[in-house]
C-alpha cells in the first residue's frame, strides 16, 4: 500500500509542472522528450492485496502511461504560422493585382478618350490638308492656264514685233531709195 501512495504522491506533483507548462504554452510532451534528462519510465504494481488472496475495492489508481515516441513528421507551431502568413502575403499580391489592374483599365479607357480625340484633330487636319490641296490644284491649274495665255500672248507679240522689224526694215530701205534718187522737180 506505501507503494501506491508514493506512487499516487508523485503523479499529482508531476501533473502540476505538467499543467504550468500547458499554461505557458509549452507542451510537456515536446519539452520532454528533448530533455536528455528525460526518461520513460513504466512502473508496474501489483496489487499486494491479491497476493493474500482477498480481493480489495480497487482504489482510484492512475495508471502509468508511458510517453508516445515523439513523432518525427510532427509539424512545428511555427511553420503554421509562417503558411499562414505566405497564404496572407499571397492573397494581399492578389488583391495589389486587382487593383492594378483595375488602375490599368482606367487609364487604359483615359488614353482611349485621350487617342479619339487625337483621331478628330487629325483628321480634322487631314481634311484641312486636303481642302487646301484642292485649293492649291485649282490655283495652280488657273496659274498654269494664265502662263499658257501670257505664252501664247507673247508669241504672238514675238511675230508682231518680227512684222514690225520687217516693216520698219521696209520703210528704212524706202526712206533709202528716196533719198539716192534725185529729186524731181515739182511738177
Amino acid at each position: 500500500m506505501e507503494v501506491e501512495e508514493i506512487y499516487k504522491r508523485q503523479e499529482v506533483k508531476m501533473q502540476a509542472p505538467a499543467f504550468k507548462d500547458k499554461k505557458r504554452g509549452i507542451s510537456a510532451k515536446n519539452q520532454d522528450a528533448h530533455d536528455p534528462d528525460y526518461e520513460n519510465i513504466t512502473l508496474a504494481f501489483r496489487n499486494q492485496d491479491h497476493a493474500k488472496g482477498g480481493h480489495s475495492q480497487p482504489t482510484s489508481q492512475v495508471p502509468a502511461q508511458g510517453r508516445p515516441p515523439s513523432d518525427s513528421t510532427q509539424v512545428p507551431r511555427w511553420l503554421y504560422r509562417a503558411i499562414l502568413s505566405l497564404y496572407i502575403l499571397l492573397a494581399l499580391a492578389f488583391v495589389l493585382c486587382i487593383i492594378l489592374s483595375a488602375f490599368i483599365m482606367m487609364k487604359n479607357a483615359e488614353m482611349s478618350k485621350q487617342l479619339l480625340g487625337f483621331k478628330t484633330e487629325l483628321w480634322n487636319v487631314s481634311n484641312s490638308m486636303q481642302a487646301c490641296e484642292e485649293r492649291q490644284k485649282e490655283v495652280w491649274k488657273s496659274v498654269q492656264g494664265s502662263i499658257t495665255t501670257v505664252r501664247s500672248k507673247v508669241e504672238k507679240l514675238e511675230m508682231h514685233l518680227a512684222d514690225i522689224r520687217n516693216v520698219n526694215t521696209k520703210v528704212q530701205k524706202i526712206l533709202e531709195l528716196l533719198q539716192t534718187k534725185p529729186e524731181s522737180p515739182p511738177q
